[in-house]
C-alpha cells in the first residue's frame, strides 16, 4: 500500500468532509473545506511552509466539479465560513480530498478546499495571486514574479519549536450541501486539533505503525478513509486530540 498526504492537510479535511457527508444523507452533492488555525501563526509556520504558499500562488488548484477535475487558478475563489462563532474567509487551495473523497463518497459532484489560516488576507490573496499569474505569462515575467512574492519567504529560519506550537491549534469545517442554489447546508462539521505540525507527526506515526501491524486491506495508491475505514480513523483522530466540536 502507498499512502500519500497522511497529515494535516489533508487528513482533517477527509475526515471532516466524510463525517459531512454522511451526517447529510443521499441527497448531498457538493462539500466545501476550509481549513483554519489559531495562535502566532506569522511565527509559526515553518521555512517549508512559507515556500510551499510562495510557490504555490503561481501553480493551479485543482477542483472537482460536475465529477471532473478541473484546475482552477489558486486563490481564484474567496468562501467565507463560520469558525469559533465568527465568519472568516477561505481562498481556494490545491488538496487531495479532491482525488480520494469521490473513491468513498462517489455520489460527490463538486469538492472544494479553501485555505482560511489568514483569513483577514483572503481578498488581497487572491488579487496578489492574480497578479503574479498575469506576470508569469508574460515574457521576462517571471523574474518580477518571483521578486513580487519574495517577501512571503520572510520569516525564522527552520520551523517553529514546541513552545510556539503549542500556542497554535487547528480547525477544519466542512460543508455539505445538496449543490442547488438557495437549498441549506445538509450538514456542517466542525473539528478541532492541536497545531498542523504535531498532528502531522502524529498522524504518521499512529498509521505507520498500524501498516506495520498489518492494518489497511486495501493495495494501491490509496486514502486514509480506504485505508482504514471512516470510523476507525475518526477514533484514531480523536485520539491525538482532533475532535468534533
Amino acid at each position: 500500500m502507498m499512502l500519500p498526504a497522511f497529515g494535516y492537510d489533508y487528513v482533517p479535511g477527509l475526515l471532516a468532509g466524510a463525517l459531512a457527508a454522511r451526517e447529510g444523507g443521499d441527497t448531498v452533492r457538493t462539500l466545501d473545506i476550509g481549513y483554519f488555525a489559531a495562535g502566532p501563526l506569522r511565527r509559526g509556520i515553518s521555512q517549508g511552509t512559507r515556500a510551499t504558499m510562495r510557490d504555490g500562488l503561481t501553480l493551479p488548484s485543482p477542483r472537482l466539479h460536475r465529477r471532473r477535475l478541473v484546475d482552477e487558478r489558486t486563490a481564484s475563489r474567496v468562501l467565507r465560513f463560520t469558525v469559533g462563532g465568527r465568519r472568516g474567509s477561505a481562498f481556494l487551495v490545491s488538496g487531495t480530498e479532491v482525488l480520494f473523497l469521490p473513491d468513498t463518497l462517489p455520489d460527490l459532484a463538486d469538492i472544494t478546499v479553501h485555505n482560511g489560516w489568514f483569513a483577514a488576507l483572503s481578498r488581497p490573496v487572491s488579487l496578489f495571486s492574480a497578479l503574479a499569474n498575469t506576470l508569469v505569462r508574460l515574457p521576462k515575467g517571471a523574474p518580477v514574479a518571483a521578486a513580487l512574492t519574495r517577501p512571503l519567504l520572510f520569516g525564522p529560519p527552520g520551523g517553529p519549536d514546541a513552545a510556539l506550537r503549542a500556542r497554535i491549534t487547528s480547525h477544519v469545517v466542512a460543508v455539505a450541501s445538496t449543490g442547488t442554489a438557495g437549498d441549506p447546508p445538509a450538514a456542517e462539521v466542525h473539528l478541532a486539533g492541536p497545531d498542523p505540525y504535531g498532528l502531522t507527526g502524529e498522524l504518521m506515526a499512529w498509521a505507520a505503525d498500524r501498516l506495520a501491524n498489518g492494518s489497511g486491506a486495501t493495495p494501491g495508491v490509496v486514502g486514509a478513509l480506504e485505508a482504514f475505514g471512516l470510523d476507525p480513523l475518526r477514533d484514531a483522530c480523536a485520539g491525538i486530540g482532533l475532535r468534533a466540536v
